[in-house]
């Protein structure tokens, strides 16, 4: 498949159709605005230079880059990204275990899609947008631009990535937090497999630096249900050549138990650091589920 085909699938136009008219709107006082959308501690524009582009005839003269002239002979324009827009950072996970998935997605290719889907609605509200792929370290960190153009670098990044290694979401929330210049909308695709205590610590530390958090939590079906039967080798992504051989009708009820104590324990450190909790399953429609999604928080903006 060409990169121009597999840009294509990430963004899919039956997801596009079901969210196109809505919003991602932020809930918070951030460091942005743009035609009333989003709630802003700026009271009038400020703009931040972007990069140049050539003169065309219409363009204003003014913003002709005059020292760039005096040294190339050629006239170009000065292109501004408006600071007050707001800033959103999508958060992949790239570790070993979102490589997961049967019959469906795998979790990544999930995110993957959810993530150039919300990219792109985004951007055509103008907001600026970027990327941040990560496993036991922040591979790829991509800074939040407005320009339609900067979709194709996301999509891009999106296409090449590919899941393994350990997991570190907490470690590389402290990263990116360092990252972010001005507060804005930070958006989380993991399966959240890890130290909920620590989680819990790079959250709230988000959150008082005035960031919006969004925590999708994707996982497959077959996790959620664990629906073997047979005598299975369950192996472990992350750590290489780590399995276990064993019969599931033996563990089946201690592991729901287990996964239903981690579930309740994300939902609450969600709730408690003021961050929204979305559950996302492989399974399920990403269209419906994102403007079910879009269409709550858009309710909750207009109280």
């Amino acid at each position: 498949m060409n990169a121009a085909a597999e840009s294509s699938a990430l963004l899919s136009p039956a997801v596009l159709s079901k969210i196109g008219d809505l919003d991602l709107l932020s809930l918070h006082v951030v460091d942005g605005f743009l035609s009333g959308k989003h709630r802003s501690t700026h009271k009038g524009g400020c703009f931040e230079f972007a990069e140049h582009r050539p003169y065309t005839p219409g363009d204003e003269t003014r913003l002709i880059d005059w020292r760039v002239f005096a040294k190339s002979d050629r006239y170009y324009v000065k292109q501004f990204d408006e600071e007050t827009n707001l800033q959103a950072l999508m958060v992949i996970d790239a570790s070993g275990s979102m490589q997961f998935g049967m019959k469906d997605l795998s979790k990544l290719d999930y995110a993957r899609t959810a993530c150039a889907c919300l990219s792109r609605l985004l951007l055509r509200q103008r907001d600026a947008v970027g990327l941040a792929l990560f496993d036991s370290k922040l591979r790829q960190f991509i800074p939040p631009r407005s320009n339609a153009s900067h979709l194709q670098p996301l999509l891009q990044a999106l296409i090449r990535v590919s899941a393994g290694g350990d997991a570190s979401l907490s470690n590389d929330l402290h990263d990116i937090a360092k990252r972010l210049k001005r507060r804005g909308l930070i958006v989380i695709f993991s399966d959240c497999f890890g130290d909920l205590d620590r989680l819990s610590t790079a959250l709230h530390r988000l959150r008082l630096r005035g960031h919006d958090v969004l925590v999708f939590h994707t996982m497959a079906p077959e996790e959620r249900t664990f629906p073997f039967s047979r005598w299975s080798r369950f192996e472990c992504l992350e750590v290489g050549g780590f399995h276990v051989d064993l019969d599931p009708a033996v563990v089946r009820r201690r592991y729901l138990e287990r996964l239903d104590d981690f579930l309740r324990e994300l939902q609450r450190v969600c709730a408690k650091t003021g961050c929204d909790y979305v559950p996302l399953s492989t399974d399920a429609d990403l269209g419906d589920v994102l403007a079910h999604y879009l269409s709550r928080r858009a309710a909750r903006f207009k109280r």
